[in-house]
């Protein structure tokens, strides 16, 4: 017996609206045999950057599969509908704005892109606002069940993808210049930061560390778990993607320093 085919899901619809629900009727009815794995759906509305960071952490625990991504803020303007093709066998389908790109390096690098525009494919009309249910879904349905991607649209050159600003860490002397990637749901804030980058400046073997962020000067310390400091003090920890994230113990760090996605800290050795 063939495996099932699956399609992954990740968007910024959110689920107080209908469209997460429409998007999966779509993919069942043009194939029903199809499981659906909902990655994420509360990725921040329209911040490109943190639906590819969440899909680029998420990639290697999801099994082989179509993976849809829908966080689209050009929606209905010239930007191009794209299935793009990686070494490692693995295909996305979503905007052309950047946001497939990363995970796809994670699995081989990009090794074929196409145009969505085969409206044969597609459900027509098609909206200029919800192409996730017209576009998108369809297209990743239609993967899932072998039709191939060159059947979808001409090639595109992969020099002429939409690329994302990376935001890459950097180090001044003793200390570090870093970006909040992401905050989760008990508002741990994690950065663009890994041991290596402590190691870089001579903090990797440091107990306490000090971080600058939204006007605030923390000596927080550098533990294993949240439970290494008392309730309601900050720690800093790898997090399970290898990412340092700095946390309260039974609290929310974004609440505390009213930081977000894109907010930057300076991470450095305490003051004596």
């Amino acid at each position: 017996m063939s495996p099932r085919p699956i399609v992954s899901f990740l968007s910024d619809y959110g689920l107080e609206d209908e469209f997460v629900g429409v998007c999966h009727g779509v993919i069942l009815k043009i194939a029903p045999e199809v499981l659906i794995i909902d990655v994420h759906h509360y990725i921040l509305r329209q911040q490109i950057r943190h639906g590819a960071v969440v899909l680029q952490q998420s990639l290697q625990y999801l099994p082989d599969s179509v993976h849809l991504a829908v966080v689209d803020p050009s929606v209905g303007s010239g930007r191009r509908a794209l299935i793009l093709e990686a070494g490692e066998g693995q295909t996305f389908v979503g905007p052309d704005n950047g946001l497939l790109l990363p995970a796809a390096r994670d699995c081989g690098g990009a090794s074929r892109a196409y145009e969505i525009s085969n409206e044969d494919l597609l459900l027509t009309p098609v909206s200029r606002t919800f192409q996730g249910r017209d576009v998108f879904a369809p297209a990743a349905a239609h993967l899932a069940m072998g039709v191939s991607a060159s059947d979808f649209g001409p090639e595109i050159e992969l020099d002429d993808l939409a690329e994302l600003e990376v935001l890459e860490a950097w180090a001044h002397e003793d200390h570090l210049h870093a970006t909040v990637l992401q905050v989760d749901r008990f508002g741990n804030l994690q950065l663009n930061l890994k041991k290596d980058h402590l190691e870089q400046v001579g903090l990797a073997d440091d107990e306490r560390l000090e971080v600058r962020a939204e006007g605030q000067r923390l000596q927080v310390r550098y533990g294993a778990t949240f439970s290494d400091v008392a309730p309601d003090e900050f720690i800093m920890v790898e997090d399970s993607y290898g990412q340092l994230s700095l946390a309260v113990n039974n609290g929310d760090a974004a609440a505390r320093l009213r930081a977000g996605a894109d907010t930057t800290a300076i991470v450095g050795p305490p003051r004596r």
